[in-house]
């Protein structure tokens, strides 16, 4: 069960933003294996700018970095 409400440590960000930069997990996969809301793993995504849903659920791409 997803743990709402509750702040996510900087490890659990970290894994979030592995999973979500180097899987092709979806969000719903991911906060079920980090037991957070769906919310928080697209806030993340959005927050870091790791992948580009231009509105579509099951679809997206790699944003580009500038390094």
């Amino acid at each position: 069960m997803a743990r709402q409400g509750c702040a996510l440590t900087k490890q659990e960000v970290r894994k979030i933003i592995l999973l979500l930069s180097t899987t092709d997990m979806t969000i719903a996969e991911i906060s079920r294996r980090m037991s957070c809301s769906r919310s928080a793993v697209a806030t993340i995504s959005r927050k870091f700018g790791i992948r580009d849903y231009a509105g579509l659920r099951s679809e997206w791409t790699m944003q580009k970095t500038n390094s």
